[in-house]
């Protein structure tokens, strides 16, 4: 007796898994246009409060951050979203850390610390002191920072698959480019909301806008090099047309930050550029060819516009000295501020009140005029203490390590997972010596840029 062979199962090719071809190979099917206008929405939130001075001010400061918290809602009210958050683990650090933040925040309201309430209180008779020397200052932070939080949340639910996080990447390049041009337009046609030579970008300082601006140029260098490369192989003329995008979007925001006329701005972002850079030049996969050419395009641009007679960046490095002086004087008076309460500070938001006590004859004429220390570390010791500054840094921190290893573990869109990591720096360099993370607007930019690389294509 002959038993029958069993017979082949015959696939078909017309039930093949989804992302891929039969045989295997990879399908990259287009982002729907619903998606790529979803994820647009929180950027051009966040351009337009940029263009509004910020939201820089007390009451549009707290609709701004009721408008984030509005966004997470709407967020999660959609179910393929919300299933995103199952991808965003290990949250329960990044909680536990923010939690231990808003509660020294809120332990501030009390006078329970060593050397009790702060004696402003006393002196003005109050009934009952605290450890904040501005109540209302203090809660409109911790109101500030849960917007925050919201908006690091929607940034990571967007960037939890690869087709959101890619279509919210191209997002912010597409919306700041428009960003961008508004901006130059109102600097030409001499629109601007703040008079003078350098471009503002719709803040009150031209140094906010060369941070955004930055971070702009080193997200459009990262799509840049990832364009370039995936165009290996085509002729020229084609090869140019598929980069003619990205490399608008980078020459556009760096002729934007040069036009700012921001020292540190421009320092931190070719700093963040040249880490960017030397990351992808050390990664053996990548094409040398390429990253000469993004190397070059910023550096060309730079010189263009140098020759062609914007010679205000060099005039203001020739006063970098005597504002070096004025930054040591307001430095070393909010330091001794600190050590004077290095545990609990003043109290969230209570700068302005610590400026007017500290101000001498000797430091006047340095402090009167300024509504920020221009140190972000700084501020944060002064006014949290080492209680409240100390789990916000580690935070800060955390994410920006998990992200770094994370990196190396994807399968698509390392390069532009790497200029969402390295476009931090561009803040935190300059944060040393200005105050643009103190901006409602950029605090927000940033928080939802960190959101979008703690998830980047986890699912």
């Amino acid at each position: 007796m002959t038993v029958p062979s069993p017979r082949r199962k015959r696939s078909n090719p017309g039930f093949a898994p989804s992302g891929t071809r039969p045989g295997g190979a990879s399908r990259s099917r287009p982002t729907p246009w619903t998606t790529r206008a979803a994820v647009a929405l929180v950027p051009t939130l966040l351009a337009l409060a940029h263009l509004t001075f910020g939201a820089n001010q007390p009451i549009a400061a707290l609709w701004f951050s009721t408008l984030l918290v509005l966004a997470l809602v709407v967020a999660l009210a959609v179910p393929s979203v919300r299933l995103g958050l199952h991808d965003l683990a290990p949250l329960a650090p990044l909680a536990l850390l923010f939690a231990a933040t808003l509660g020294a925040a809120a332990w501030s309201f009390t006078a329970w610390a060593p050397g009790g309430a702060h004696p402003i209180w006393a002196w003005a008779g109050a009934p009952s002191g605290a450890l904040t020397v501005n109540r209302p200052a203090t809660l409109m932070e911790i109101a500030k920072l849960a917007g925050l939080a919201c908006i690091f949340l929607v940034g990571a639910l967007q960037s939890a698959r690869y087709a959101w996080a890619s279509a919210t990447f191209q997002a912010v390049l597409a919306i700041g480019a428009v960003y961008g041009a508004i901006s130059l337009l109102m600097f030409v046609s001499g629109a601007q909301l703040m008079a003078g030579e350098r471009l503002s970008g719709g803040f009150l300082s031209p140094n906010s806008a060369g941070s955004v601006f930055g971070v702009l140029t080193v997200l459009g260098l990262g799509n840049l090099l990832r364009g370039s490369r995936q165009t290996a192989g085509l002729d020229t003329a084609s090869r140019l047309g598929k980069v003619a995008v990205p490399l608008a979007y980078v020459l556009l925001s760096a002729t934007c930050l040069l036009l700012t006329a921001s020292r540190m701005g421009v320092a931190a972002t070719a700093l963040a550029a040249g880490v960017l850079l030397a990351w992808e030049l050390f990664d053996a996969r990548r094409q040398r060819l390429s990253l000469l050419l993004a190397g070059g395009v910023l550096v060309l641009t730079a010189l263009i516009l140098i020759s062609g007679g914007n010679d205000l960046l060099w005039t203001r490095l020739g006063t970098v000295e005597a504002d070096r002086l004025v930054r040591s004087d307001i430095f070393a008076a909010h330091w001794a501020a600190f050590l004077a309460s290095p545990l609990f500070g003043y109290g969230l938001g209570s700068f302005i009140d610590i400026n007017n006590q500290i101000m001498t004859a000797g430091n006047y004429d340095d402090l009167w005029a300024i509504r920020a220390t221009h140190n972000v570390y700084l501020q944060w010791l002064e006014e949290a203490g080492l209680v409240g500054a100390a789990p916000m840094f580690g935070l800060l921190g955390l994410i920006m390590i998990l992200s770094t290893i994370r990196s190396g573990t994807v399968k698509r869109g390392q390069t532009l997972l790497r200029a969402l990591i390295v476009s931090s720096l561009v803040l935190l360099v300059h944060g040393a010596t200005d105050f643009a993370l103190q901006v409602p607007s950029i605090a927000a930019f940033w928080a939802f840029l960190l959101g979008c690389q703690y998830s980047f294509g986890r699912r």
